[in-house]
């Protein structure tokens, strides 16, 4: 953003480029601008959300598919939060209060992150562009088709584990039509964004500061910061591959995700995405950087002899399947009133994500070899 630009050069020009200017550039600032991109997302959403709510039209959706809600084990209620997912995970888990069945509700809470959100689309774009480029619409919409059957699927599952009461078949209340109130959906809305602000927001910023100092610390391989004012960025990017806490741990989970197809720059990279999924393609960058400026990150990763047919496949479905971001686990605690809920979700769906991902990476090796 424009803003955040000049906040970056204004500091610039009063902080001596080093350590400090990188923690408060990289770590604070552009972590908050990282937050605050989503707040325009979210308030559309928010705003004709509650457009419709008070609208009435929402009960209209709602009952249109009540009858193939009720066929996974859901009311005609939760069709429009798990719409919602689609953009954002956290206004979604929000818009469940609508659900008054308390286990219907969690379950649907369950079900959101597996919507692919719209932070997922820069790494579709970036890996689908750069190693599918004669079809990354059919890609695409194949990856957005395996998340939303494997919502259905654990919808079943949890339904008859976890939810064994009755459904509740009582019809959905559709009310009639009426002309909104925008000063109230305006309300509605502000309560909306200061809400994703103070709750949200302090969690994503507070990871993006860990992630740069689990990226940039230890320093004694190459003694990245040369002098107290001069900050060797070719040196950091150096550790960062090679003696950082983040690149350790890395090589430490890296046994688990290689029968995935996955080196530890893979590992590390869906590691930073715990935090926001944005994240991923920015470690990539930095992970797989070659040093030659003028190349594009595509050529990157292409050059790093590691990303083939299969392992892409499989990376791209681990994407859209594993745990949802910081945020996400947050508000589903916070929404449900129970950590289990938070903790389940993390579990279930990395352990979704890796069996997904190793049948995928399992057959696409089986095809490309026959």
């Amino acid at each position: 953003m424009w803003l955040l630009e000049q906040l970056n050069l204004y500091l610039a020009s009063i902080i001596p480029h080093g350590m400090l200017y990188d923690f408060i550039s990289n770590g604070v600032v552009n972590g908050v601008g990282n937050v605050l991109s989503f707040l325009p997302n979210i308030l559309i959403l928010f705003f004709f959300m509650y457009m419709f709510e008070e609208s009435g039209y929402l009960t209209h959706v709602a009952a249109l598919l009540d009858n193939v809600m009720h066929k996974i084990g859901l009311h005609g209620n939760s069709a429009v939060p798990l719409l919602m997912g689609f953009g954002c995970n956290v206004p979604a888990i929000l818009a469940t209060r609508t659900i008054s069945d308390k286990k219907r509700r969690i379950l649907t809470m369950l079900l959101i992150p597996f919507m692919s959100c719209s932070a997922r689309l820069p790494i579709l774009v970036l890996l689908v562009g750069t190693f599918f480029p004669q079809n990354p619409i059919l890609i695409i919409f194949g990856l957005y088709g395996v998340s939303i059957v494997m919502a259905i699927l654990t919808a079943f599952f949890l339904d008859r584990v976890f939810f064994k009461t009755e459904l509740d078949l009582t019809p959905v209340n559709v009310l009639p039509l009426r002309k909104p109130k925008i000063k109230r959906v305006l309300l509605y809305t502000w309560d909306a964004g200061y809400e994703y602000l103070k709750k949200i927001g302090t969690v994503v910023l507070i990871a993006m500061m860990v992630i740069w100092f689990l990226s940039h610390f230890p320093q004694h391989v190459n003694n990245n910061y040369q002098t107290e004012n001069q900050f060797d960025t070719e040196n950091v990017t150096n550790d960062f591959r090679d003696g950082t806490y983040l690149a350790s741990f890395g090589h430490f989970i890296e046994p688990v995700l290689r029968p995935l197809g996955f080196d530890w720059k893979m590992s590390v990279c869906l590691t930073t995405g715990l935090a926001a999924k944005e994240f991923i393609v920015g470690t990539m960058v930095i992970l797989y950087h070659t040093g030659e400026e003028e190349t594009q990150v595509g050529d990157h990763l292409k050059n790093a002899n590691i990303f083939t047919t299969p392992s892409v496949l499989s990376f791209l479905v681990f994407a859209m399947l594993y745990m949802p971001c910081i945020a996400t686990i947050f508000t589903i605690k916070r929404e449900s009133g129970y950590w289990k809920w938070a903790l389940f979700s993390v579990v279930y769906s990395i352990a979704l994500a890796w069996a997904v991902a190793f049948v995928v990476f399992k057959g696409a090796s089986f095809f490309m070899n026959m």
